[in-house]
């Protein structure tokens, strides 16, 4: 029987705008971190940072292309860490550990979890069954008809490409004959909440549960090393025993896309912001990761309910507390820009390896998901301290750079807060290994013909290496 594998055409569309070639000039993305560490080595000076680089508090300035579509509006609050240093630090890819593990289950679980993979049911593989027999009448969505699928290791051991509703008889034979062998009950197994081998480079904890006081909850703890940045950690509570997310939203958010939505109906919290943070704090420290703090905190709303208004979802409003690390007085900052798939210099496609978060989700009964993703091991310090560009040269490059990388655009950004911090930088010549390195920020909102495009607080609009002011591409990772 053929396996099935659906792949959406914007998955591969993403995979193939991210393999681009890094532009050329000798100030976009400098790659040798041996040149950088040298450069690093340089005289850092004496006292705070923000005076030896002559930081201000805010920052005002305006620039615009020579064909004046694009302006730069600059009216932001400057941060620099209060430190009076920034080593440079080597940092690998991580796992977590089973303590961790454990810390987990004692702050979240609140159900007996048991396996999930254990084998369905005749009525609930009927179910199933019945449920893709009335899609198939029912025709495909769009996004399902604008989904590629394709048969994985066919007789012949070859790929191919199959239509919806190819994809969707074989889903039927596929359930057809598993009726057939599937028991009439199934004892359920609890887990041991230890890790279980999947192969030699992964392992794993799954578990799933449901009390009728509690609701249906999941935990997914993994430690895989196929691919870098592989290990997680997911836990979710909710009224559904699928999981189905939406974009998170503020309220001004939602009403400036979608318009027409009663604002009033919106639900509110009764746990403020810092009783919020204080049990995300305490779940924080039993993990026991070094230098982890809290961020920021925003109350927001999972959209799913408004994207998808034919589920019958509620809209759920949660505080979303996002953690990253301090090292040496000096946080990592967090953007949301994501990660692609890389073109090294030499032709070789390098899959992504994600920056670490880690994000908890408090409503008024407490933490309902947590989501951990490529925990980082710093391993050793490479310089003590690092010399950096003064904040002037800073915001020269920027001023210029920014406007050549967008050249032609018909666009109007507003930067709001510039920030000094850690990024993480690769190695081109080594998966799994990078630096920890000092770099500046920008954030703030881009608008195209008035109308409001790129607004996520969290996405860095532009990142500078403070060290030799080179361009950071963060969806390249270096």
């Amino acid at each position: 029987m053929r396996r099935t594998l659906a792949l959406l055409l914007a998955l591969a569309l993403a995979l193939i705008a991210g393999c681009q070639a890094t532009p050329e000039g000798s100030i976009v993305t400098g790659k040798s971190s041996d040149a950088l560490i040298e450069k690093a080595q340089g005289d850092a000076g004496e006292g705070a940072l923000a005076e030896k680089l002559g930081a201000p508090e805010t920052y005002q300035s305006t620039a615009s292309s020579a064909d004046g579509k694009l302006t730069v509006t600059i009216d932001a609050a400057v941060t620099v860490p209060e430190a009076e240093k920034i080593p440079i630090w080597r940092v690998e890819d991580g796992s977590i550990t089973q303590a961790q593990a454990d810390a987990l289950i004692q702050g979240l679980v609140r159900t007996t979890l048991y396996d999930p993979d254990q084998p369905m049911t005749k009525d609930e593989v009927m179910e199933k069954l019945l449920e893709a027999k009335q899609q198939l009448a029912e025709g495909p969505s769009e996004q399902e008809a604008g989904a590629i699928y394709m048969t994985v290791g066919d007789e012949a051991g070859e790929n191919g490409t199959m239509t919806w509703e190819e994809h969707m008889q074989d889903t039927i034979d596929r359930l057809t004959e598993q009726y057939e062998s599937a028991p009439e009950t199934v004892q359920p197994k609890p887990i041991s909440g230890q890790f279980e081998p999947l192969d030699e480079n992964a392992k794993s904890i799954l578990g799933k549960g449901y009390e009728e006081d509690v609701g249906y909850e999941s935990l997914s703890v993994s430690n895989n090393h196929w691919q870098t940045g592989m290990s997680t950690a997911h836990y979710y509570r909710g009224d559904s025993g699928t999981y189905v997310s939406g974009t998170l939203l503020s309220r001004e958010e939602i009403a400036q896309r979608y318009p027409d939505f009663d604002l009033s109906t919106l639900p509110e919290l009764s746990i403020t912001e810092r009783a919020a943070a204080e049990l995300g704090d305490a779940l924080v420290d039993t993990l026991d990761i070094p230098g982890m703090s809290l961020y920021s905190a925003r109350k927001l709303y999972d959209t799913a309910a408004l994207a998808f208004p034919d589920q019958d979802l509620p809209v759920r409003c949660r505080w979303v507390l996002r953690y990253t690390r301090v090292v040496d007085g000096v946080p990592i900052t967090y953007a949301g820009n994501l990660m692609t798939v890389a073109l090294t210099d030499d032709g070789v496609f390098r899959m992504p390896w994600g920056y670490e978060t880690l994000c908890l989700y408090v409503g008024d009964d407490g933490i309902d998901e947590l989501r951990w993703e490529a925990p980082y091991a710093l391993t050793e310090t490479v310089t003590g301290d690092s010399a950096l560009l003064p904040f002037g040269d800073i915001m020269d490059i920027f001023e210029k750079m920014y406007v050549v990388q967008n050249d032609g655009r018909a666009m109007d950004v507003a930067v709001s807060d510039i920030r000094l911090g850690y990024t993480r930088v690769l190695k081109q010549d080594e998966d799994g290994v990078g630096l920890l390195v000092p770099a500046w920020d920008f954030f703030g909102t881009v608008s195209y013909e008035n109308k409001l495009a790129y607004a996520q607080p969290d996405d860095s609009l532009f990142t500078i290496n403070a060290i030799d002011g080179t361009v950071i591409d963060r969806s390249l990772g270096y």
